[in-house]
């Protein structure tokens, strides 16, 4: 009979304790007055039970017990880690949960690769043309540390290739590209990631998916509800050492945020950052809100305390929106009167819903949310005024649509995209220098960790246990 128990390290009169008892140890031939001998090797303690061991069980009514408490346990485990024994056929083998075990092999691979100047593998999921990607990576260059591709995730083929043109230095021969579901996804085999971005689809999350379907809640979406668990799953699958998810406001407030928090806790992450950041606030045009959430391995976070305030503008913003208009001729075919528009707003005004048209004359300091379906024309999207005839008004050109999210200049033409899949590609976009001084910040965090704990990390375990 095979036994598993799940013993904690404790303290005891002084000195670390590994405490088994009850019949559970018997069934495995662990009976009162058995002896054994005790082993430590690669991780793993072994106790084999043999008539001439030095150790033996001890008893209370007849219940057997094994306490191990002396100092060569805190040799082998540090004071509160939760083990694995498994009881069997005169054998027990005591090593650290699987989840301990895999934070600490992820822990050591990125602090190991950042000492040796190695790139740090990482996962993009729900990829679109990777505006969130290249920030991160520039983030990170700017911190000094080297990035690469291991794999992306993105379900539209064409912002997928248009991320392979205008983000080529992001990959390399060995990048994988994933065309597919990522629910659909099964791996023969996965390879640890360093860092996970996950650019968590909000048609779902956000007041407007949900009114449009009449959602209860965002878990109800038929496509992008579950999308949070796949999430959730494939940190698994690639163990990062650090996670970066966005999305719309609402996540933060969802049942699936509570789930992922309760999930990550689990699995020995700690998540450092969890708020909405707006994109005025770091050097953009355009006044969006992204709820932002930052998990790190555990003991990276306790070592490394980073936290919000270590996340601070790298870039200013233009004084007006007039400073990244073009230059459109007063009787270029872009004006238009938008007839439907302005019978919609009086519509509207009358009904008191609320909605009316945004209108700008490029004087103002901000421009308000630029969405997917910008191309569609809508009632409430942003249109700039025309400068002398006062019913006629256009669009944001996509150059000004990338701009107002303070893209590199040029990044957006580079992806060869035609317009309105350019709009759509930057309306489900991140802001650019936002998520830079996201990476920018967790990199100067990542590298002063390598220089500090490194040592320390593989004092309670061999190296030839993490690469089990």
């Amino acid at each position: 009979m095979t036994t598993i128990l799940a013993p904690t390290v404790k303290i005891n009169r002084g000195k670390p304790r590994i405490w088994l008892e009850g019949q559970r140890l018997a069934r495995g031939a662990f009976t009162q007055d058995t002896r054994y001998n005790i082993s430590f090797k690669n991780g793993t303690v072994t106790l084999k039970a043999c008539k001439d061991g030095d150790r033996k069980v001890s008893a209370y009514k007849d219940k057997p017990i094994i306490d191990l408490n002396s100092k060569e346990v805190g040799e082998w485990f540090p004071v509160g880690t939760k083990l694995r024994a498994v009881v069997r056929r005169g054998r027990i083998v005591i090593r650290r949960l699987a989840n301990s075990m895999k934070a600490l092999k992820r822990d050591r691979d990125l602090l190991t690769k950042l000492l040796k100047g190695e790139p740090l593998n990482v996962v993009s999921m729900y990829h679109g043309a990777g505006v969130m990607s290249r920030s991160l990576h520039d983030g990170w260059r700017s911190a000094g540390i080297k990035t690469r591709t291991l794999l992306a995730a993105e379900i539209d083929g064409r912002y997928l290739d248009a991320s392979l043109k205008a983000n080529a230095d992001l990959f390399d021969s060995s990048s994988v590209l994933v065309n597919a579901p990522v629910q659909d996804m099964e791996f023969d085999h996965v390879p640890s990631a360093d860092l996970m971005e996950i650019g968590l689809p909000c048609s779902g999350q956000s007041k407007a998916g949900r009114s449009k379907r009449k959602l209860a809640s965002a878990e109800e979406h038929p496509e992008a509800g579950a999308l949070f668990f796949t999430s959730l799953e494939w940190i698994k699958k690639f163990q990062p050492a650090a996670a970066i998810i966005e999305c719309t406001p609402e996540l933060l407030n969802s049942p699936s945020m509570a789930v992922i928090r309760s999930v990550l806790a689990s699995w020995k992450y700690t998540i450092l950052v969890e708020t909405t950041l707006n994109g005025c606030d770091f050097g953009a045009l355009e006044n969006r809100d992204r709820a932002v959430v930052i998990a790190m391995s555990r003991d990276l976070a306790k070592a490394g305390m980073f936290n919000l305030a270590d996340i601070k503008p790298l870039r200013v913003k233009e004084e007006k929106l007039a400073d990244v208009l073009e230059p459109i001729s007063e009787d270029d075919d872009r004006w238009a009167i938008h007839t439907y528009l302005e019978e919609k707003a009086l519509r509207d005004a009358k009904k008191g819903s609320g909605f009316q048209r945004q209108l700008y004359t490029g004087e103002e300091s901000y421009i308000n949310t630029v969405t997917r379906g910008y191309a569609r024309i809508r009632s409430t999207d942003p249109h700039i005024m025309h400068p002398t005839k006062p019913r006629y008004t256009r669009l944001l050109t996509v150059a000004e649509h990338a701009a107002v999210k303070a893209l590199p200049k040029g990044w957006i033409e580079t992806c060869e995209l035609a317009n309105t899949v350019a709009h759509e590609v930057l309306g489900q976009s991140v802001i650019y220098p936002l998520f830079k001084a996201i990476g920018a910040a967790l990199g100067h965090n990542l590298r002063t960790l390598a220089e500090t704990l490194l040592p320390t990390m593989t004092q309670h375990i061999e190296p030839t246990a993490l690469a089990a």
